[in-house]
């Protein structure tokens, strides 16, 4: 570069004439290599892991309201579905309420039997209570499904019974025991002839299960 005052020539880097001792500016450099290594400055995003914990928590308080609706819906289907009785036995199988399996007076003509059919959703203990409103004493157990066909045969000595649940010739009625989940028939005969006796009988029949 030269002195704007004599004309010397000097370095690039003087900072006074060695001739007339004029000042030359300094131009600082704001390029090259010092200016591409400086760090970029970039805004800092907001943390992805806090947005979705955000959104976890927001779901979270809809789950509720969600397995509300859920059940409701499968209750009014199973309504529609299996009819209101099936549906009680459907929650009671999953949750093990208590379940009435049967409240009815039957009849029973003399020298006849009947079976009344028990469905057990679950494992419990069955309570029976059967009383003769008015009729004949009568012959009462409890047997499995499969003995259908000997009572059919009316092969009494070879029908396999639950003894708990065993009484001859009676007007009132009460067992309880435990039973595993399945089906049963709770049979009563009415072993008289109805000659001398009544020729039928109304019988108050109950059955409970519980847990």
């Amino acid at each position: 570069m030269f002195c704007s005052q004599c004309g010397t020539s000097h370095p690039d880097d003087s900072q006074f004439c060695r001739k007339c001792g004029q000042a030359f500016a300094v131009v600082k450099s704001t390029g090259g290599a010092a200016a591409a290594a400086a760090p970029a400055r970039t805004k800092t995003p907001v943390s992805r892991a806090y947005k979705v914990g955000r959104s976890l928590r927001t779901g979270m308080h809809f789950l509720p309201m969600l397995l509300a609706l859920a059940l409701v819906g499968a209750w009014y289907f199973m309504r529609f579905a299996v009819g209101s009785q099936g549906t009680s036995r459907a929650i009671a199988a999953v949750v093990h309420t208590p379940v009435t399996l049967k409240d009815e007076v039957e009849n029973l003509p003399a020298a006849s039997w009947k079976g009344v059919a028990l469905n057990l959703p679950y494992t419990g203990a069955v309570s029976v209570t059967l009383n003769v409103v008015q009729g004949n004493p009568v012959d009462v157990f409890l047997t499995s499904t499969d003995q259908l066909e000997a009572m059919k045969k009316e092969d009494w000595n070879n029908v396999t019974v639950y003894t708990d649940f065993s009484a001859t010739k009676t007007r009132t009625y009460r067992r309880e025991a435990r039973l595993g989940q399945g089906s049963y028939y709770l049979v009563m005969r009415d072993t008289s002839l109805g000659i001398l006796s009544a020729s039928a009988s109304d019988i108050s029949v109950k059955a409970q299960l519980n847990p």
